[in-house]
């Protein structure tokens, strides 16, 4: 069955249409009325934990270790993870071309598995339309998890049963 061909001068050329813009009003003042957003604020940015190649690089001196060890050390050299006060970004595949964000307003749940004696633990998004984020191995994690967890909704902190840490010092109520 054929495609039915377009009336339009501009279908399948490649080409741009050309004339006034449709939208209304001043450029950059949308559905907000004007007001400027906070500018993004970069908490913590990097590579997976290199704790993750420790234990495949002591099993590559098995045949069944090498693929382990291959996995975790494409980790290190092609994922890397940016959590900002609006979002979560992971930059991952082959020489990190392809990136993934979520908002936090997009999180369901939050869960997480240790690895590593603690040393690391890996953190898994739920999301709002059914998919999942994983993000392997992550370094300072007790800070990244108290951080997401500070920026998404109250419903998300009781889906994944969070209990805010105390800090040392403090009289718990």
């Amino acid at each position: 069955m054929m495609a039915k061909p377009s009336s339009s001068p501009y279908a399948n050329t490649g080409r741009a249409r050309k004339g006034k813009p449709t939208a209304k009003g001043k450029p950059g003042a949308g559905a907000g009325g004007g007001k400027l957003l906070e500018p993004e604020e970069v908490f913590y940015e990097g590579k997976p934990s290199w704790v993750e190649v420790v234990i495949p690089t002591v099993a590559i001196l098995t045949v069944v270790g090498v693929i382990p060890w291959a996995g975790a050390v494409a980790r290190q050299l092609w994922v890397k993870y940016k959590f900002t006060n609006r979002r979560i970004a992971v930059d991952s595949g082959f020489r990190g071309n392809d990136h993934t964000e979520v908002v936090y307003r997009d999180i369901e749940e939050v869960r997480f598995v240790r690895r590593f004696g603690g040393a690391a633990a890996d953190m898994v998004l739920l999301l709002k339309d059914g998919a999942r984020l994983e993000l392997r191995s992550l370094d300072r994690f007790d800070e990244l998890y108290e951080y997401v967890m500070g920026q998404v909704d109250e419903d998300t902190r009781q889906a994944s049963n969070y209990t805010p840490k105390v800090a040392d010092g403090e009289a718990s109520a």
